[in-house]
């Protein structure tokens, strides 16, 4: 079970998150904080696998704190849970340890996708800021090993539970991966993925 702790300032996003992540399955809330000073002395005593933390918060800078506690805690994944849709925001919480970051307007869906990523070693932007990354960056698609070595198998006509079988891990993972493979590759069905990923270069 993955422990999550999370550091927010309005009260109604605490509540909101804390059935959704504790009806998961897989991950459930074991601490939560109102002020980034409450959140400093909840992690000395119960230091959680995830921290969802808010940028903007009354006591002090998320970004600044960020850093701060990777450094204290670098095993624990940071998830940026925020209302900033800024591509800088983005680059400055990935640069102080953040291994997440998710737009508060997206669905609350969006923080167990996180979760599960992070978990496996990935870094998980939102949709709707990965879209903005793209717009502004105007580069190449970027995968991770992990999204490269799904794309491969889905290239290769394996069905997500074969996918799931061979690199044991769950299908709810899998269709979390594939998702992001549509995304980033502007795909709607198996065919256009493979079609734009050839465009790009990623398979032959």
């Amino acid at each position: 079970m993955i422990n999550v702790h999370i550091t927010d300032d309005h009260a109604m996003i605490v509540e909101l998150l804390i059935p959704v992540i504790n009806n998961s399955g897989f991950a459930r809330v074991t601490g939560s904080s109102l002020r980034l000073s409450e959140c400093k002395k909840a992690l000395v005593l119960n230091c959680p696998n995830v921290l969802l933390l808010d940028i903007n918060m009354p006591d002090g800078d998320g970004v600044v704190f960020c850093a701060e506690i990777h450094k204290l805690y670098p095993q624990m994944k940071i998830i940026a849970l925020t209302c900033h849709n800024e591509y800088s925001s983005v680059l400055l919480m990935l640069k102080n340890g953040a291994s997440g970051y998710i737009v508060k307007s997206e669905a609350v869906s969006e923080v167990l996708e996180a979760i599960d990523a992070v978990m496996l070693g990935e870094i998980y932007i939102s949709r709707q800021m990965e879209q903005i990354m793209r717009k502004t960056t105007k580069v190449a698609v970027s995968l991770t090993p992990r999204e490269k070595q799904i794309l491969q198998m889905v290239a290769k006509g394996m069905s997500n539970p074969q996918i799931a079988e061979q690199l044991k891990i769950g299908l709810a993972t899998v269709l979390s991966f594939r998702k992001k493979l549509n995304l980033k590759l502007n795909a709607s069905n198996p065919v256009e993925l493979i079609t734009n990923a050839r465009k790009e270069g990623l398979i032959e």
